[in-house]
């Protein structure tokens, strides 16, 4: 996977939080839940690791309780016209 194809699924993860989830800032699902609405969209678990990781790194989403994972305001703010 190249680093385009890693950043456009990491956009990808926050738009599905955001969008189809109509999750706010703070709010998050399991990452079960996640990955099956990620492979859903054709996200391969080894890609949706990468580009989760991604997104921890620049802040759009942080780990939560319980196996979690929280959208963050800098997520919930991303622009997807980028």
């Amino acid at each position: 996977m190249t680093d385009q194809t890693i950043q456009a699924a990491a956009h990808k993860i926050v738009y599905i939080l955001v969008a189809e989830q109509g999750l706010r800032a703070g709010e998050g699902m399991t990452r079960q839940q996640l990955s099956e609405d990620l492979a859903r969209h054709g996200i391969s678990d080894s890609d949706q690791r990468a580009a989760l990781s991604l997104a921890i790194h620049k802040g759009w989403l942080q780990k939560g309780p319980e196996d979690e994972v929280q959208l963050t305001e800098e997520g919930f703010d991303l622009d997807f016209t980028q």
